[in-house]
């Protein structure tokens, strides 16, 4: 009986062994085959190319992974491979593409015009077949050469008329690609209405065929709206792409995390954003993005006068850009490593070594020709030296930095208004197609009618239609010339009054001449505080009632020491006016004190005051 009952425990004992061992080996399984449904498209390609038998199958396996990848030039193996079994078959595709690669080489040696041709030529082979351009390239990647070769405004024209060819021709799919890259051309000349308008419609088409796109176009909405200084709309959009991104498990080869630590460092809140960058970087697996990362990361432990952890990312960062050997053609943070490594320098009172990397940061942004970091780098430069005691250098940078931004400015005026002439024209050769179809059309219903009938109704409707084309023109010019004029009217009211600068600048240099050096520091010090706080608040659309009075009280300093101190300005401000929550536009209360001391006070004899009071108004 006790033997039976031991035999029967044991026999129960293995039965829930076997049980348990069932279940374990059951969920290894399942969780295995979850994980690779959970991989990313970047970790499934590689897997899939290496399993693939069919040459023509393969093919098409690397172009999707070649492009997913950014199309790197360090990846001869693939593109060698697709040309030789393109060559094999006659796969016309893959010979084509070949032409791309031909064009990044001539891109690696610093040859954009080639570069420019070979993808042009590789993107018309592929429109020719009807070819869908899987992540946007080439298509997306020829705006970059067009700005290397300094030919910015031909984008416009260029996207437009592709936009036409695939509305006619197809793939609808290329048109997103089109839109995509029209909204990162408006970005780059500060024109964020119009850049998020292009990057909407680009998300509105990618949703039916591609998510990690749509995701993609979402962060460079939320950046958009960052740049145009609408905070919580940014942070809505890159919360938006961050949870797509996760959900797509797409996460470790996008910079999701850092543009939301961006965002709350441009914030201040430099917790929140240490938070996001150190998220990032357990994700990340590609090599740029993980250095990128690690220079975020250092800026905010910089901002915590963290000095010796800063170095530590700037060291780790640096030996990422040293053993890829990226180009800083493509990514920003290759500047600010340098950039960072100055601020770290400066901050631990090492100013030789800050001066050395603040000057190959500047020489680097330079030669590439990107043209914002050239304006930060000088203006830093000038400040930099001022502080060193050289005057006259720091001037040359200051001016130098105001000649570069006036171009900008000139360029970009320019380059919007281009943008809105071939936008009106390629819209009036729509009209005229849409128009001249729905003639067709009714031509060919009329003429089912028969008879004299159908003849008047038609000459009638031609008559009409004519009549409603000539009309509609008139009215298109006339509506054209007023959003020309207005603006060039914008982009006057966006720049300070010149003759204040140069006057300024004159002082300063009568200052330096008159051997009155610590004058000279002093207006040049507030001179470039007022110059630095214009251009950081015309960068949003509405400022504090505190900001513009800081703006305001510089202004009032420098004309005052202009004129041996002839005037001085009284700021009266009411109880129960919280000046950090009112917000107006900026640069609204200068042109008037400007006017007060031109045509008022200078008339004066004798000093003179300037009252400004804000006070509430039936509550307003």
């Amino acid at each position: 009986m006790i033997y039976f009952q031991t035999c029967f425990i044991t026999f129960t004992l293995m039965k829930s062994l076997i049980i348990y061992i069932l279940l374990i080996v059951f969920l290894i399984i399942s969780f295995r085959s979850n994980m690779f449904a959970q991989q990313s498209l970047r970790e499934k390609l590689p897997l899939q190319i290496e399993k693939e038998t069919n040459d023509t199958l393969r093919i098409k396996l690397l172009m999707k992974y070649v492009t997913l990848l950014g199309a790197l030039p360090g990846d001869e193996k693939k593109f060698n491979e697709i040309h030789r079994l393109s060559l094999k078959n006659n796969y016309r595709p893959g010979l084509i593409f070949h032409s791309y690669y031909e064009g990044l080489i001539f891109s690696k040696k610093g040859n954009y015009d080639e570069a420019l041709i070979k993808i042009k030529s590789c993107i018309d082979g592929l429109d020719s077949l009807g070819v869908v351009q899987y992540m946007g390239y080439p298509l997306g990647d020829i705006r970059v050469y067009y700005e290397l070769t300094g030919k910015q405004v031909e984008i416009v024209k260029y996207y437009t008329n592709k936009i036409a060819y695939y509305k006619s021709h197809g793939p609808v799919e290329n048109t997103a690609i089109c839109y995509h890259s029209l909204g990162r051309y408006y970005l780059s000349i500060a024109d964020y209405d119009k850049a998020i308008g292009s990057f909407m419609r680009a998300v509105d088409m990618y949703k039916s065929f591609d998510t990690l796109a749509t995701a993609n176009d979402l962060e460079y909405i939320g950046s958009a709206y960052q740049k145009w200084g609408n905070f919580d709309k940014a942070e809505e959009f890159l919360n938006l792409c961050l949870d797509e991104m996760i959900r797509l498990n797409e996460v470790s080869n996008d910079n999701a995390y850092d543009a939301l630590g961006s965002l709350y460092f441009e914030k201040h809140d430099f917790k929140k954003a240490l938070q996001y960058y150190s998220e990032g970087a357990k994700h990340y697996v590609i090599p740029y993005l993980l250095a990128s990362n690690m220079v975020s990361t250092a800026a905010v432990y910089l901002q915590l006068n963290l000095n010796d952890s800063a170095l530590f990312f700037l060291d780790k960062a640096e030996k990422i850009w040293e053993k890829e050997k990226l180009s800083p053609i493509f990514i920003n943070n290759y500047f600010e490593l340098d950039f960072c490594y100055y601020k770290y320098f400066s901050a631990t009172g090492d100013g030789k070594r800050a001066g050395q990397h603040l000057k190959t940061a500047l020489m680097t942004v330079i030669s590439s020709k990107n043209i914002p970091f050239v304006l930060k780098y000088s203006y830093e430069m000038s400040s930099f030296l001022l502080r060193r005691g050289d005057s006259i250098r720091a001037l040359r940078f200051l001016i130098q930095y105001h000649s570069i931004q006036d171009s900008l400015n000139a360029m970009n005026t320019k380059a919007r208004i281009a943008s809105f002439e071939i936008e009106q024209q390629q819209q009036l050769k729509e009209n005229e197609i849409a128009q001249l179809q729905s003639e067709k059309s009714s031509q060919r219903n009329y003429f089912l009618i028969g008879g004299l009938f159908l003849m008047i109704v038609v000459i009638g409707v031609i008559s009409r239609l004519r009549y409603k084309r000539k009309m509609d023109k008139e009215l298109i010019s006339t509506e054209f010339k007023k959003q020309l004029a207005q603006a060039e009217t914008n982009a006057l009211r966006a720049q300070m009054n010149p003759h204040f600068i140069f006057n300024s600048l004159n002082s300063i240099n009568s200052f330096i001449i008159d051997q009155k050096h610590e004058l000279a520091s002093d207006y040049l010090i507030k001179f470039s505080k007022l110059i630095r706080l214009i251009l950081d608040n015309s960068r949003s659309e509405t400022i504090s009632i505190e900001k513009e009075l800081e703006t305001l009280k510089l202004y009032v300093i420098l004309e005052s020491a202009r004129f041996d101190n002839k005037f001085k300005c009284d700021y009266k401000i009411a109880e129960g006016v919280n000046t950090n929550t009112v917000m107006i536009p900026p640069m609204l209360l200068q042109p008037f004190v400007e006017n007060a001391i031109w045509h008022g006070l200078m008339q004066k004899e004798g000093e003179g005051t300037i009252t400004i009071e804000i006070k509430k108004q039936d509550e307003e």
